[in-house]
């Protein structure tokens, strides 16, 4: 009896030797299709990368004249601007001294007559524009109505009086020859530092 079961045992070492080694197999085939699995994925993922760098290699030589033609027009417009500025700023003057010419034509009193009107006198790019009135009136009166006149308008401030002076046209008539300055609002050229300070108050 004794033989037998030492029979039984080995044949049961032997099974489990012979499970071991197909467990051992088994784990190394999967260890093989799953590097299998990781390199085919790998080649395809470098395959679809080099296809979609191609893609877009291809696509910047397409857009490669568009490209340029952008920077041309870049270029141009970058050469252009200080001429648009310049267009600009001469259409706001110009809008600002047509506003003060027609405010002129509907609040001059009657008795004043305007000799001449200098726009845009600037004596320092850090104070505003300035526009000068050189006129004859038949009375001091009227030369201060004018100035109050012109207090009331938006573009203009700190009107001022730079002379005025009695004329005489004969014997019994006489007039006032003046010179009236303002400073037109929002003209003074701002430093970089001014503006920094403007920006955070």
């Amino acid at each position: 009896m004794s033989v037998i079961n030492l029979i039984a045992q080995d044949r049961l070492k032997r099974q489990q030797l012979a499970r071991k080694a197909r467990l051992a197999g088994l784990a190394w085939f999967g260890v093989v299709v799953l590097v299998a699995v990781g390199w085919g994925g790998a080649i395809l993922y470098v395959g679809a990368l080099s296809l979609q760098t191609a893609r877009i290699e291809e696509e910047m030589v397409r857009l490669n004249p568009t490209v340029q033609a952008l920077k041309q027009v870049q270029a141009q417009l970058n050469a252009l601007q200080p001429t648009v500025t310049t267009l600009q700023n001469a259409r706001t003057e110009t809008g600002r001294a047509r506003k003060l010419l027609q405010h002129l034509s509907q609040h001059t009193p009657a008795g004043c007559y305007l000799s001449a009107i200098e726009f845009g006198k600037r004596s320092d790019p850090k104070k505003p524009m300035e526009v000068v009135l050189r006129g004859t009136a038949d009375k001091q009166e009227t030369v201060g109505e004018l100035m109050l006149r012109l207090n009331q308008h938006p573009d203009l401030e700190k009107v001022r009086l730079d002379f005025s002076q009695e004329r005489t046209l004969g014997e019994t008539q006489s007039a006032f020859d003046f010179q009236i300055t303002a400073e037109i609002k929002g003209t003074a050229i701002q430093t970089k530092e001014e503006k920094k300070d403007g920006g955070q108050q």
